[in-house]
């Protein structure tokens, strides 16, 4: 019997096209994720989907980059940006095994230690302008018997607390699956996350009142972690800022840098880079499309450019864009960024800056905050943070990374070193502030997440904005999961009436 020839017709795939502003790790991990949630590949998939990043600096890597140390890449690189990340960090860690990246620790113990012929050096010292008021011996058994000599319980409160509030944070950003919808803005991301009664009210109120943590454990503990991280003291940032400042013991960076996570992101999303190229303007246009429906779409133009997209991703804080975009209303609750200043220094420190002598003197210290400030100058704190990075054998220097609020003179650097050969500085508009949002659960507290577009039925084009979600937390690894939502946010809207293959996690099926 002769055999009956069947056709199949299919639809040819549906062509989306997204412009992706900001190569940081926002920009270019939604890259990675697109190319994921749309496979090239896969000829079953029924949307196809191109990318560009633009990128205004010519790396990419946003605010995590390095410096060659002393100019002398054999010397080695050091992390000018953001540094580190944990072993929660899902998205971070899964990065690094992805892509075959050696991760490290973020300071050289054991180059410091075999400076110092002493494996028990000491690490962590807070210092109120006087006296240090804690510091690490470098002895586990013997740093734990001192915090709670001088914290007493609140010490093993916390450590419960804390533990408590991650798990239920990464129950919330990593446990979804396809069916769960993206959050639309930032009271929905809060809500799935539990984060509400965190971010609405300070560390200092949550922790000291609510709570019951002793004042000086938190003055002197938590918010030396809150200065170390984010620059600010626990009277004005929001409880959720202080507990992810503690979660960072254990903290991890990349060999090599950091950006290089990022850099892979982008080139195995096979999204085009456009580096050295500023978006000026954005317009909202309507055009007809294949099927002779009305639909928006976005211009992007660039100096020397105009492209016609889909969707547009703001993956970069909106202050630092000037560009003009397609609405006249204004932005609500745009955060003001925290200028951290950074500097590098390849020289001798001198201990006796700190009353201490070369064998005595912490290789990590903070500045205590309010009210522990009466010692300072004039009541002001002359660096946040004073780090020991690395040693140079040949030339017996150390390498020190401080953060400052201002610009460290040369005459506070030649008070804090006997010799220099070597000062880098850096200007950064590192983070938004985190001051806590009594109205959590409302959208004007927030910055928009949906900045145009995708407000009705029959529109389901639009501008989203990424760094939105800094304005709660901001680091690394939440960059890649506000990205993963913004790409799971276009899956929605494009994949309600044709088959999309499955997401997962967004780093595909194992």
């Amino acid at each position: 019997a002769g055999q009956v020839q069947q056709t199949v017709l299919q639809a040819p795939p549906r062509e989306k096209r997204v412009a992706i502003i900001g190569g940081g790790a926002a920009g270019t991990s939604a890259a990675y994720w697109l190319n994921n949630a749309f496979p090239k590949d896969n000829k079953n998939h029924n949307i196809q989907v191109s990318t560009t990043i633009y990128e205004q600096n010519n790396y990419l890597g946003g605010r995590s980059t390095v410096v060659p140390i002393k100019d002398d890449p054999s010397l080695g690189l050091i992390e000018l940006g953001a540094s580190i990340y944990i072993e929660n960090n899902y998205n971070m860690m899964n990065a690094t095994k992805k892509f075959n990246l050696e991760r490290k620790r973020m300071v050289d113990d054991d180059n410091i230690k075999k400076k110092e012929n002493n494996k028990n050096k000491k690490g962590l010292g807070i210092w109120d302008g006087k006296d240090f008021l804690f510091e690490e011996t470098g002895n586990d058994y013997w740093d734990t018997a001192k915090i709670l000599w001088r914290y007493g319980y609140s010490a093993i409160k916390f450590k419960n607390h804390l533990k408590a509030i991650i798990d239920r944070f990464s129950e919330g950003v990593y446990n979804y699956n396809d069916f769960d919808p993206a959050f639309r803005n930032m009271g929905e991301a809060l809500s799935s996350f539990g984060l509400e009664g965190l971010v609405n009210k300070t560390a200092a109120d949550y922790l000291e009142k609510l709570h019951g943590f002793s004042k000086k454990f938190v003055r002197e503990i938590i918010q030396t972690a809150s200065r170390a991280n984010y620059g600010q003291d626990v009277d004005s940032l929001h409880a959720f800022g202080a507990l992810v400042s503690m979660a960072a013991s254990g903290s991890w960076s990349t060999k090599g840098g950091n950006c290089q996570i990022f850099e892979e992101f982008a080139k195995r999303s096979g999204a085009s880079i456009k580096l050295e190229t500023s978006v000026l303007e954005i317009q909202n246009i309507t055009v007809l499309d294949e099927s002779g429906r009305l639909v928006n779409r976005y211009l992007v133009l660039t100096e020397d450019s105009m492209e016609l997209y889909d969707a547009v991703l703001v993956a970069a804080p909106l202050h630092s864009l000037d560009v003009e975009l397609p609405f006249t209303t204004v932005l609500p609750a745009q955060r003001e960024y925290h200028t951290v200043h950074v500097t590098m220094i390849a020289g001798i420190p001198d201990p006796s800056y700190f009353n201490r002598t070369e064998d005595t003197v912490p290789t990590m210290i903070v500045t205590t905050g309010a009210p522990l400030t009466e010692n300072f100058h004039g009541s002001e704190q002359p660096f946040t943070t004073f780090a020991i990075h690395k040693h140079l054998n040949d030339t017996g220097e150390s390498i020190v990374k401080m953060f400052s609020s201002k610009p460290m003179s040369d005459k506070l650097l030649d008070q804090l070193f006997h010799n220099r050969s070597w000062t880098l500085r850096k200007k950064w508009q590192a983070f938004p502030k985190l001051y806590p949002v009594v109205s959590s659960e409302k959208e004007e507290g927030w910055p928009s997440m949906i900045l145009d577009g995708f407000n009705k039925e029959e529109e389901e084009n639009g501008i989203l904005y990424i760094n939105a979600f800094e304005s709660c937390i901001s680091t690394m690894e939440t960059e890649l999961v506000a990205s993963k939502n913004a790409v799971r946010f276009l899956r929605e809207q494009w994949c309600e009436d044709t088959y999309c293959v499955p997401f997962y996690d967004g780093w595909g099926k194992e």
